[in-house]
């Protein structure tokens, strides 16, 4: 455990620091936002023990500031405890190597444990460098409040994770002049419209941040060589994959996920790394704080909240670079050996000694003020969580496996107006046997399906043809069978107040007969 004192003094508008602690913290940048300015306002960090900052220690002497502060994350920005981001100046000098700090809320994490425990796990994994990553006793001076006092109020426990940075390359051994990026929405496409060379008149440094933010400068040339190749389906993946790419990481990146239950590092939640001098590219892991999560939806009495397709090999369909490697035989042999191997030590006994490892540090704070009232769980609820994550590591590997046995999911096409019928088109699966697939299509008033107003089963084709419907609200969906019985759904989810419901969609006839297809 590591103690920081933050005291926040505010700043001046010449570097944007001019900002009240409440307006930091007023920062939210979800998914699917864009444009959004960061909030930073100046701050003294100094580091110490429960009884305050300790003389030899870093700021200890410090009465300026000596750091900027800013909320971070994306999902996470939603709630009311936030994650912070603390970036020390340059003449402050390094705490344990570091330049950036990031500090981890885990809103969304009942157990405030879960992204040490990845990242401790990941220290095992052959081919792929962990985070360093600790937990931190956050306490907070806020003297840009009218109000303010003298004193630190107590924010309580965060998580401390190295952030990916050309510092962090240098820590690991890795090429400082190399090539990084952070995933924010990437799955592996061209995006020719957005990823462009610098020294395009057209790019926009924001909007290419959007999908992979550069850590390491603006020469985008290595990267988007990749990915034209990547989505160059006249040359053979096998040819990429040698030339691009380390089998052994990628393998490492997808099996530990898998076998740790964290859906959330398809398109985001990953970096990719070249090293100066080279062709190739790896996967890096970051953020783990959705991981061995299964039973929790059940004992929470909650829907599940992502598409059963989230579960194993799937869960990766959607990316190009995995897609089109997961067709080849030798990769997915690949994929099991590693993942066989990685079993042997992501094991419900590894898992359960690691807790019981973090919890006498962890529990004291989450019975407590402020992390209590940020759980929205009781404490029993709380402890059932934390006694089935175990299992969950077991029933991942089943997952895994099972997967493999099941069609590929798929996506919907709008809903189209075809001469008086409706035209309902969907992308092809695909299944590793290689069985025949048949696809069942439903057409009903709400997403419940209780009421079908259309039915066809057991379809070879992608298309169907219904009837123009009257005027209104519609839902459809299409699940595909391979011949040993398995089933699979569709990409989509639908939105509504109710939750998410995956697998489906929705199209709204007006009474012209035209059709909308909302997202």
């Amino acid at each position: 455990m590591v103690c920081f004192y933050v005291t926040v003094v505010g700043g001046n508008a010449a570097d944007g620091t001019d900002h009240t602690l409440d307006e930091v913290n007023s920062y939210v940048n979800l998914q699917g936002m864009t444009g959004v300015e960061k909030i930073r306002t100046g701050i003294i960090l100094q580091v110490g023990d429960e009884e305050g900052p300790l003389e030899g220690e870093f700021g200890f002497a410090d009465v300026s500031s000596n750091a900027v502060m800013n909320v971070r994350g994306r999902t996470s920005t939603g709630y009311p405890q936030k994650s912070y981001r603390i970036s020390l100046y340059d003449g402050a000098g390094l705490w344990r190597g570091q330049k950036a700090i990031a500090l981890n809320k885990h809103p969304a994490d009942v157990t405030r444990l879960r992204n040490t425990l990845y990242f401790h796990m990941l220290e095992d994994v052959p081919a792929i460098p962990s985070l360093r990553t600790q937990f931190v006793h956050l306490w907070v001076r806020d003297l840009t409040a009218e109000d303010s006092r003298d004193v630190f109020e107590d924010y309580g426990l965060y998580t401390q994770v190295e952030l990916p940075n050309n510092r962090y390359l240098r820590n690991h051994g890795l090429s400082i002049n190399g090539n990084l990026y952070k995933a924010n929405m990437c799955e592996m496409y061209r995006y020719p419209e957005v990823l462009k060379l610098a020294t395009d008149p057209d790019y926009d440094e924001k909007a290419f941040g959007e999908i992979l933010e550069s850590k390491t400068g603006d020469d985008h040339t290595k990267l988007l060589t990749m990915l034209d190749a990547v989505n160059d389906y006249s040359r053979p993946i096998e040819d990429i994959l040698d030339r691009y790419f380390d089998i052994d990481n990628l393998t490492s990146y997808l099996a530990f996920n898998m076998l740790t239950g964290n859906p959330d590092s398809n398109a985001q939640n990953y970096l990719l790394y070249s090293p100066l001098d080279s062709e190739r590219w790896y996967y890096l892991c970051w953020d783990g704080d959705g991981c061995l999560k299964y039973s929790e939806y059940e004992i929470l009495d909650k829907e599940w909240e992502e598409g059963e397709w989230t579960r194993g090999v799937s869960d990766y369909w959607s990316v190009v670079l995995f897609n089109r490697a997961l067709r080849l035989p030798s990769f997915r042999e690949a994929l099991m050996e590693k993942a066989e191997y990685l079993h042997t030590f992501i094991t419900p006994e590894r898992v359960r000694a690691l807790i019981e490892e973090y919890r006498p540090v962890v529990d004291a704070f989450t019975n407590t003020s402020p992390d209590s009232g940020g759980l929205r769980v009781t404490a029993e609820q709380r402890e059932a969580v934390l006694d089935a994550m175990p299992e969950d590591a077991e029933l991942s590997w089943n997952l895994f496996l099972e997967s493999f046995s099941k069609p590929m999911p798929f996506f919907q096409d709008d809903v189209q107006p075809d001469g008086g019928e409706l035209t309902l088109n969907w992308g092809e699966s695909y299944d590793f046997d290689g069985e025949f697939l048949r696809y069942d299509v439903t057409v009903a008033r709400d997403w419940t399906f209780a009421d079908p107003v259309f039915e066809a089963k057991d379809l070879l084709a992608t298309t169907v043809s219904i009837p123009m419907q009257e005027a209104g609200e519609y839902w459809w969906r299409v699940t595909v069978r391979n011949e040993s019985g398995d089933e699979q759904t569709s990409f989509d989810q639908v939105l509504t107040s109710t939750g998410a419901h995956t697998g489906m969609r929705r199209f709204v006839v007006a009474a012209d007969g035209s059709v909308v297809n909302p997202e």
